[in-house]
């Protein structure tokens, strides 16, 4: 089992690895904008908001953990 250090560094590798996915999304959404066909727009809108979420999730995992451990 990790400590709590370790899990809370674990837990914000994961975050970070997750905002880096939201926005590496983001600016390929951003570079297709206008230039695409509307449905694959709507994709890569699609996949840039499911990035968004899974980043938010592993925000609040982080801050949960901190909080409920004190870490």
């Amino acid at each position: 089992m990790l400590n709590n250090c370790d899990e809370k560094f674990r837990l914000a590798e994961e975050y970070q690895l997750a905002t880096t996915r939201f926005s590496e999304a983001v600016k390929k959404l951003r570079q297709r904008m206008g230039t695409s066909p509307k449905s694959e727009y709507a994709r890569l809108d699609r996949a840039a908001n499911e990035e968004r979420v899974k980043s938010e999730r592993a925000r609040l995992e982080l801050e949960e953990h901190v909080a409920a451990h004190g870490c």
